[in-house]
């Protein structure tokens, strides 16, 4: 989530009229402890553009399926506490919501920002 702030620093820097059309969204798939206000809390230490949401654990579910995420529960400790292992993958969208491109985690800031800038500049030369 760091890294997607910064890739919202540099397009609002080199791209203005870009980073206006970019709406950052993170989506918990932790509903049974990731509330509003708790993502709204959790949310205060990231880039100011992102959008927070979650949903009925059903809704999570087939989020998850679609867009093929790895969720895995590990067993709870004594005290209800958990440990929540996950694919991390960001998905770009064009703006009529097709998947556009996919950005892993070991992607650096600048090369995530130049995908962005291409997927969002092409035009078709036929």
């Amino acid at each position: 989530m760091y890294k997607i702030g910064r890739v919202m620093d540099i397009l609002i820097k080199e791209q203005p009229k870009l980073a206006q059309k970019i709406q950052p969204v993170f989506i918990s798939v932790d509903p049974a402890r990731d509330s509003l206000q708790v993502l709204r809390d959790y949310g205060q230490d990231f880039h100011p553009s992102y959008v927070f949401l979650t949903g009925s654990p059903e809704q999570v579910e087939q989020m998850a399926k679609k867009y093929r995420v790895y969720v895995s529960k590990a067993d709870e400790t004594e005290d209800g506490d958990y440990l929540l292992d996950h694919s991390i993958v960001v998905y770009f969208h064009d703006d009529t919501g097709d998947l556009s491109d996919c950005f892993t985690q070991s992607m650096r800031p600048k090369d995530v920002v130049e995908k962005i800038i291409e997927r969002m500049t092409f035009v078709p030369t036929y």
